[in-house]
């Protein structure tokens, strides 16, 4: 059996009819950049998201980093966040001209620990931001509590975790309503993704979206007339008309994956040297990725691809040790935690149309391997 780490064809076949019906009708109307479609994206992101207002951009590093700009954040802040995520999120801080600050994951959800961010803060502390690692929220109630203690933003990174929820209060929640404002990514690859790039940001301060979709549009509101320098980073109305259909279906996909991880847990909860994710009962993930814990990574690796099983790693190197941030000073041992999971991680394939048959050929290699 060949299983691959991710196979996109499926999703699109399902969708293909649609899609192609409407970028055809878009097509001959001549709407190319944002427009109609664009606008009611929006509309259904924000609602979908259960906030008030939803920015459509042109790919996830720019609603990381327009984010922050809306939030007012700049040269001299310092903004908390965590190693253990794509460069993307660090690279918005940085691109702001503020300072990236990195707090300590918690060891059994891979998330920002609440516990580590307090000690971080300074009086240049302007803003949180943690990441929804793998489809999983971040505590965002206690890093909400913080937040108003220091009289601080903030600011999501929704980028994995689309669909996923908070149980507080005795209510599902998005984490984007615990968040002043928070952004998200279209990657082909994401749980919702573009058929090219895109991202977006939410939020249900009036003031921060209407800086996000001036700047966004070259600082303009009315044309040729421009308040500030902004940049072009909309999105195209072809990437707008197929992630509206696709949100249609974002539920179904997000439960499939939900059923994936529920029997790989079946397939692996007794392998002691394996390290499943671990989910709090508080939190519904949506599983973008299904990540393990195994001491021999790259022999683990090589054992499932000799088998046809593919995986991925997420991530080889934590930000913070990457050359491009090096400047910030930082060794090996500065997040021990976090240097741990990142040493130890391995993907394995997670997309919505992965089979039983599939996922249990997948346990029989991994039970295989720790049984040499």
């Amino acid at each position: 059996m060949n299983i691959p780490f991710l196979n996109l064809k499926y999703q699109h076949e399902k969708v293909r009819g649609e899609i192609f019906s409407k970028l055809e009708e878009l097509y001959d109307r001549t709407e190319f950049v944002y427009g109609k479609t664009g606008k009611e994206l929006e509309a259904d992101f924000a609602t979908y998201n259960q906030t008030e207002y939803a920015i459509a951009l042109d790919n996830g590093t720019t609603a990381v980093e327009l984010s922050l700009r809306a939030a007012g954040i700049g040269p001299g802040d310092e903004v908390i966040t965590v190693a253990n995520t794509f460069i993307a999120t660090v690279a918005g801080i940085h691109f702001t001209g503020a300072t990236p600050v990195f707090a300590e994951i918690d060891i059994d959800t891979w998330n920002m620990d609440y516990r580590s961010v307090e000690e971080k803060i300074t009086p240049k502390t302007k803003a949180l931001l943690p990441v929804h690692l793998y489809g999983q929220p971040a505590n965002m109630p206690e890093l909400r509590k913080l937040a108003q203690k220091y009289n601080l933003l903030l600011i999501g990174d929704s980028a994995q975790s689309i669909g996923s929820k908070i149980l507080h209060e005795g209510q599902w929640k998005s984490p984007s309503t615990f968040a002043d404002i928070s952004s998200f990514s279209f990657y082909p690859g994401k749980n919702l993704g573009a058929c090219g790039e895109a991202g977006a940001l939410v939020t249900d301060n009036l003031a921060f979206s209407d800086f996000a979709g001036t700047f966004r549009d070259h600082g303009s509101k009315e044309k040729y007339i421009h308040d500030f320098p902004g940049k072009n980073t909309r999105i195209d109305a072809f990437q707008a008309a197929i992630l509206q259909i696709k949100l249609k279906y974002i539920d179904e996909w997000n439960s499939n994956r939900r059923q994936i991880a529920a029997w790989y847990k079946e397939e692996f909860e007794n392998i002691p040297r394996l390290k499943i994710p671990f989910v709090p009962e508080n939190i519904f993930s949506v599983f973008h990725l299904y990540v393990v814990l195994v001491d021999k990574r790259e022999e683990f690796q090589q054992y499932l691809a000799e088998k046809g099983v593919g995986t991925a790693l997420h991530y080889k190197v934590p930000v913070h040790l990457q050359k491009a941030f090096l400047h910030l000073g930082h060794k090996n041992g500065f997040l021990p935690i976090t240097e741990e999971v990142v040493k130890k991680n391995v993907s394995l394939p997670m997309f919505p149309e992965l089979t039983r048959d599939e996922i249990a050929y997948t346990g029989e290699v991994v039970r295989s391997y720790f049984s040499k």
